[in-house]
């Protein structure tokens, strides 16, 4: 079963001192400790420390990062919350299903990431996560403060983990980094081939990004795919004449 200290809340250019704060207090209520802020817009002040109440602990020991890619960089599942769909965005899971499947796992290290009030993570930040959740809520207003966002998924995940009859299966997952560098040479692969339109290549990567995430591929995996990728773009780059030389020739192409 993941632990708690598996996972990371991070929130992405959070404007408003107070939400950090509460968030933290959150975090504090379900027993989580991982708070990672990106970026933010608003900085360290009373407000904060005093929605923060006994969770200030964890308000002085989140780490900040001035990038999401940094923030991640030991992680190896991301996971992003929306409330918005269509254009490129894949498919989001309801929270409640994505907190039990998040249960079953063992030694992963997970990431749940928050983008900002206004109007939550940008397509490109987006692009970082392997899965989508979204909190369901009535269709009229489907938009959550961010700090009862935090509240809600960090409720959910420790349900899911208290739930005996949870599901628990063992996988172990690639690091994102890793998962992160197959996707960009994937990418280029599927441009040099024609596949993939080279001025906007994220419609497609978009659903890619989901299909491996629910795999949830294992540094193996990874690998092989990161392989085939850079095979694609040799071949595509001028390898199909020597493939063809050395057939010709009667040599092993390998």
């Amino acid at each position: 079963m993941i632990e708690a200290e598996q996972i990371a809340f991070v929130l992405v250019r959070t404007k408003s001192a107070g939400n950090i704060g509460a968030a933290a207090r959150a975090l504090k209520n379900m027993g989580f400790a991982d708070l990672r802020l990106v970026a933010p817009a608003a900085g360290e002040d009373r407000v904060a420390s005093e929605m923060a109440v006994h969770g200030r602990d964890i308000l002085e020991r989140a780490r900040r990062y001035s990038d999401l890619g940094a923030a991640l960089a030991d992680r190896t599942l991301a996971l992003g919350t929306t409330c918005r769909f269509g254009g490129d965005r894949a498919p989001a899971g309801p929270l409640r299903q994505v907190a039990v499947e998040l249960s079953g796992l063992a030694a992963e290290r997970v990431a749940i990431i928050f983008g900002p009030e206004d109007h939550g993570l940008s397509n490109h930040e987006l692009s970082f996560c392997q899965r989508l959740i979204v909190i369901p809520t009535a269709p009229d207003y489907p938009s959550l403060n961010l700090a009862q966002a935090v509240m809600v998924t960090a409720w959910e995940l420790f349900m899911a983990r208290a739930d005996a009859g949870a599901s628990r299966t063992q996988v172990a997952l690639a690091p994102w980094p890793d998962n992160a560098a197959m996707l960009a040479r994937l990418e280029r692969a599927l441009i040099s081939i024609g596949f993939l339109p080279a001025d906007n290549p994220e419609h497609i990567m978009a659903s890619l990004r989901a299909l491996f995430g629910r795999a949830g591929l294992s540094s193996r995996e990874v690998a092989i795919l990161s392989g085939i990728a850079r095979q694609i773009d040799w071949f595509a780059r001028g390898g199909r004449e020597t493939v063809e030389r050395k057939q010709r020739a009667g040599r092993a192409i390998r």
